[in-house]
């Protein structure tokens, strides 16, 4: 809720600001076009901010109740595809105003950087991970406001139903880099970008990032992830990257997981 008051106040403040200042003075360059962008897509803005709270409400309820149930692999099957109509939304949008594959940049030129970026951040990302549990990261959570590891995390390590285990692992590896690269890169940055700036917009959509994993252990983590996926989106124009970035990155994690179920294992942030 912070972080929707903050940005439900920012664009008010961003336009007022801007009737003081020329557009043409705001850092809106980069390689993400906002061009195409129009105030009918703050509307959906919202919807996809009004889903992410209704989720996180339900967690809180289910916690709150003590229902944990575990899901089957039908159940998570179904909440990917859902997860992939819910980001259909955002170039079903665009598709009348602009080529898609210009817009997302997929038609990426540079393909080849892919294979040094790729490790470059996954190695980063790693690292900063190690560092917040060397720092006391998950211990000070776990003392000021208990819980622990991501459900999904905790049932990888624990199920025995090898078919719930691949279902996560495809969701994680192939669904949800997809998904929340089309809706958090591909979408939601460009137009917070539209009515505010770049870097506003980049720490923004990278911390809601972070919010929509509703795991503090994880949040800094992921905020960060979600900052660093909007800068390589801005260098390369192509949405190809963060979606490669992410799902190297969750394909680690779960062979961690893996790994974890094997042996005795710390679990990742």
């Amino acid at each position: 809720m912070i972080l929707i008051s903050f940005f439900a106040l920012a664009l008010p403040g961003y336009a007022l600001v801007r009737l003081i200042w020329p557009e043409s003075d705001w850092n809106l360059g980069g390689s993400v076009s906002t061009t195409v962008i129009r105030p009918i897509d703050l509307v959906l803005v919202g919807v996809y901010t009004a889903y992410f709270v209704a989720s996180w409400k339900l967690l809180i309820e289910g916690l709150a109740k003590a229902d944990l149930s575990v899901p089957t692999a039908g159940s998570v099957m179904g909440g990917a595809v859902f997860t992939l109509i819910l980001a259909s939304m955002a170039p079903a949008a665009l598709f009348r105003r602009i080529n898609l594959m210009e817009f997302f940049g997929l038609r990426w030129e540079g393909w080849k950087h892919v294979f040094w970026i790729v490790p470059c951040f996954v190695v980063g990302m790693m690292v900063v991970g190690v560092v917040m549990m060397q720092a006391g990261w998950q211990e000070w959570v776990k003392a000021n406001y208990g819980g622990g590891s991501q459900r999904a995390v905790q049932i990888m390590r624990e199920t025995q139903d090898m078919a719930l285990l691949g279902a996560i692992a495809f969701s994680a590896v192939v669904i949800a880099p997809i998904a929340e690269e089309v809706i958090f890169r591909g979408y939601l940055y460009p137009v917070v970008k539209r009515y505010s700036e770049r870097w506003f917009a980049a720490i923004f959509t990278g911390c809601l990032f972070g919010v929509i994993h509703f795991n503090m252990m994880s949040f800094p983590l992921l905020a960060l992830m979600g900052i660093v996926l909007v800068v390589l989106y801005e260098i390369t124009g192509s949405l190809w990257v963060p979606i490669a970035c992410h799902a190297a990155f969750n394909g680690l994690s779960v062979g961690f997981m893996m790994l974890g179920r094997l042996y005795e294992l710390p679990p990742a942030p």
